[in-house]
Formats: structure tokens, C-alpha cells, sequence
């Protein structure tokens, strides 16, 4: 059908420089329904050379059985109909909306009416599956000098895109206008052009009386610069990170927020302005402060309790039993930096590494060698195991490795998932040999039997003559989580 017939090429039609301009000039029209081209009428030819060279879509169906010609704008929206669909009869080209064309086509070719429609859908295969479309068009007759109808010019624009991005716009807006967040809009010039409702309500201004007026209306006086900082920082392309601040509400008042800002751009991509959401948090922070304040008077009074059971065992051992007196000192002072590590993470947990760290600066850094990762102590955890590793450090302070200039107290830890389990060994070299006690006391009974329990794990200490080993198993699953 493309082949080139000697002597067809027509240079006005082909003048265009286009595909189709050459795809026309070059068809060998006497095989196709609309006939040699010389036959054609002046009105068609002059029609067709119209049409080739411009940008908007444009196909014209000629003669009884509606031969389609069009240009390389209509060509890039039928996919690939095109070639096939170029002189051949719309019924071959658009057969599966062929009803609905038809019946267009016939109104204008009989009555000369121009039919048009805006955002027309229809459903049509031109990427190997029906998809519905929508388009604008206008349909109108090609006549000749004595006013008889010979085509039907058909100028279409697609607009199925469009009416999605419009939907998705509306939608969008939808969203944002029923958002319980406070959201707004602005310029680069910091002017407010987009306020919900849910700013309406957290601010206290109506849109109307905010829009088109400088965002630092609700800034606090405090912080002037802040949104200069976060316009330039949109405008060089560094992200803006969820943060919490405040701002000021119509009466005056402070509202604490957390603050998403994104850069709005235009359809070159270029950024024209930025949109904030604002979540209210002042009932959180309201909290954290009462928390913040609950958990001072815990530890104000957890103080005076130790102090005063120090004082009860001060007057109880007397001067007498001295050396009792200070282990239970000792003892209540590891109990006080356990309290004081709950209360820094509002006794939710505890992390490993600062009980560790206690232990160690309590009894000199250079004589131990620590390894494991940083995690956190279920709060029940949190004061035996303290404990626990203060005894441990005592009485290798007392008999063992730390007794010794030489002695050394290694600590390592960490998790086997495999076994669902968390591992921790105390292990002492370079003291003097151990022997193992004849009789326990308060530091066995707390390592072995008081600890286990509260880990729902096993406690094991091994007195091995060149030095202290103490492990510590416990699952995971039970412990940790």
C-alpha cells in the first residue's frame, strides 16, 4: 500500500517536509478507495495540504466510505492504527467505535451540520486493548465551489489526561479542604495563597482573613528568621525535615506544632512556593512537661527515701561494724544510679551501656575491657542487673582481679537470635587464685538467684582458680521486647 507509484508524487502535498506528508504523497492511490489523487476534488486536495503542516490533530474522512487522512499530530494519539488506518475507510481503522462515528460522520456529510462535543468519551484500541478516552472535537463539511459535501474535517484534541490530572486535583483539594491538619500555601515572596479549614480552626483566622497577607502573621516574635531559613532551604533543594516549633494563634497565644514543609512547582518544575502542614501537639507536649515535672518529684523523693534508710543504717551499724556500714552504703548508692537511669527515660527502660559505664567509671576505666552493643533494659531489669554488677566489681575490688595492680575485668555481651538469646559474662584474669566461698551472702544471693529472676534467665558463676566468671542467658522474646 505504501509502495511509491512512478509518477503520483504530488510536491504540494509533500511540501510539508512531515511523515505524513511523504506517507501521502507516497501511497499508491489508484488501489484505494478514494482514487488516483488527480481525481480528487480541489477542495480535498486543498483541505489535505492544510492540515499537513499543522500542529493541532486533525483527520478529514472522505468520499462515500469515510477514507481517513490525517496529519502527524492525529498520527502520535491513534497509536498504532497508524499507518494502516492512512486511505483506508473508517470502518476498517476505528471498527470498534465505528457505531458512534458513523453516525456523526453522516449528520455532517448529509446535513452540513457541524457537530462538536467537549471531553467526549469513547472507547478505542490503539495500544492493543480498549481503553476509554475522552476527547474535544469539532466535525465539520469540506464542500467544493458548488457546495457539495465531499469530507468531514475532523479537528479532536485529547483530553483524557487532563480531565485525570483535573480529578486527581479535585481530589487532592478535597482532601486538604476536609484535613483535620492544618495546611497552607505559599509564595516565594512568603504571601499565605491556600488555607483549610483545619488552619481556620488551629489558628483562629478565617481564609479570608489571612490570604494574600505575609505568613510571619502567625510566627512568633521569637523566632523572626525561621521561615526565612525554610524558604531558603526550598529554594535550594535541601529537604525541610518534620520538625516540632511553634506558632501564634489570632488571640495571641502559643500553639505547639510539628511542621511538614514541601516545595510547590509549576508545570516546568520550577518551584513557585511551599506547602506546610501543621499538626497540633500541644496536648503532647503538655504531657511530656506534666511527666517531666512527675518524674522530678519521683526522683526528689526516691532521694529522700535513700537518704534517710542511709541515715536509719548509719545509727543501726554505728562505728562499730564500719566496714557492713559502707557496703550498705555502696549498695544504696547503686541502687540511687539505677533509679537515676529510669528516671532519665521516664522508667520506660534503661540502656545497657550506661549501667555498664556506671560500673566501670565507679571503679577505673583502664582496668576494664568492655564490648557489646548498645540496647535497651526492660525497667525490671534495670536495678538488679545494676546492682548485681556492682557486687560483682566490690568483690573483685575486695579478692579479685581489681585487688591486684595487674587484674583485669573484661564484660561483653550480645544476642543470639538464633538461639533467642541475650548473653552478658563478667569475666576476671590477672588477680590472686580464687577460691571458691564456703558460705554466700547478699551479693551471691543477688547475682544468682535475684537476677535470674527478673531476666526469666539463668545466672552462672563459676570461681575458677585464675579468676571470677559470671554468665548471664536470658530469651529474648521474654526480656527485651
Amino acid at each position: 500500500m505504501l509502495a511509491r507509484s512512478a509518477g503520483i508524487v504530488d510536491t504540494t502535498l509533500a511540501r510539508g517536509q512531515n511523515d505524513l506528508a511523504h506517507l501521502i504523497a507516497a501511497l499508491d492511490w489508484p488501489t484505494c478507495p478514494l482514487g488516483p489523487k488527480g481525481e480528487w476534488p480541489d477542495c480535498l486536495r486543498a483541505a489535505v495540504d492544510l492540515i499537513l503542516p499543522t500542529h493541532a490533530q486533525i483527520v478529514i474522512f472522505a468520499g462515500p466510505d469515510y477514507v481517513a487522512l490525517y496529519n502527524d499530530a492525529h498520527a502520535a494519539t491513534i497509536g498504532n492504527k497508524h499507518p494502516r488506518a492512512l486511505g483506508r475507510p473508517a470502518r476498517e481503522g476505528w471498527a470498534e467505535l465505528w457505531s458512534e462515528l458513523e453516525q456523526m460522520l453522516r449528520r455532517v456529510s448529509t446535513t452540513g451540520e457541524t457537530v462538536s462535543a467537549l471531553d467526549r468519551p469513547f472507547h478505542i484500541d490503539r495500544r492493543g486493548f480498549l481503553e476509554e478516552v475522552r476527547f474535544d472535537f469539532s466535525f465539520s463539511p469540506i464542500r467544493d465551489a458548488r457546495g457539495r459535501i465531499h469530507a468531514v474535517l475532523c479537528i479532536v484534541a485529547e483530553t483524557t489526561e487532563r480531565l485525570k490530572a483535573l480529578e486527581a486535583e479535585r481530589r487532592l483539594a478535597a482532601i486538604v479542604s476536609s484535613s483535620g491538619d492544618a495546611i497552607l500555601g505559599m509564595d516565594m515572596q512568603q504571601r499565605i495563597t491556600a488555607w483549610n479549614r483545619g488552619a481556620e480552626a488551629l489558628y483562629g483566622y478565617a481564609a479570608a482573613e489571612v490570604l494574600g497577607r505575609p505568613v510571619t502573621l502567625i510566627l512568633p516574635e521569637d523566632r523572626p528568621d525561621e521561615e526565612d531559613r525554610i524558604m531558603a532551604q526550598i529554594i535550594s533543594g535541601v529537604r525541610v525535615d518534620t520538625h516540632e516549633t511553634q506558632r501564634r494563634h489570632k488571640d495571641g497565644s502559643l500553639i505547639d506544632v510539628s511542621l511538614t514543609v514541601s516545595p510547590i512547582h509549576d508545570h516546568a518544575g520550577r518551584i513557585i512556593g511551599a506547602s506546610k502542614i501543621a499538626r497540633d501537639i500541644s496536648g503532647r507536649k503538655k504531657s511530656e512537661r506534666l511527666r517531666q515535672l512527675l518524674m522530678g518529684e519521683l526522683k526528689h523523693r526516691v532521694k529522700n527515701v535513700l537518704a534517710t534508710v542511709q541515715a536509719i543504717a548509719n545509727q543501726s551499724f554505728g562505728a562499730a561494724e564500719p566496714e557492713k556500714s559502707r557496703a550498705f552504703s555502696d549498695r544504696l548508692r547503686a541502687l540511687g544510679r539505677a533509679h537515676d537511669l529510669l528516671t532519665q527515660r521516664n522508667w520506660e527502660s534503661a540502656s545497657l551501656v550506661s549501667i555498664v559505664d556506671g560500673v566501670v567509671s565507679a571503679f577505673g576505666a583502664e582496668r576494664f575491657r568492655v564490648t557489646g552493643p548498645d540496647m535497651p533494659l526492660p525497667p525490671r531489669a534495670v536495678v538488679t542487673l545494676s546492682m548485681a554488677m556492682h557486687e560483682l566489681a566490690t568483690n573483685a575490688a575486695k579478692y579479685g582481679a581489681l585487688s591486684q595492680p595487674t587484674g583485669l575485668v573484661s564484660i561483653d555481651w550480645g544476642c543470639c537470635p538464633e538461639k533467642d538469646e541475650f548473653q552478658l559474662t563478667w569475666r576476671e584474669s590477672g588477680g590472686p587464685t580464687v577460691k571458691e566461698p564456703v558460705r554466700t551472702g547478699f551479693g551471691s544471693m543477688l547475682i544468682q538467684d535475684a537476677l535470674a529472676a527478673e531476666l526469666n534467665g539463668e545466672v552462672e558463676l563459676e570461681f575458677a582458680p585464675e579468676g571470677v566468671t559470671c554468665r548471664i542467658r536470658a530469651p529474648l522474646s521474654a526480656t527485651w521486647e
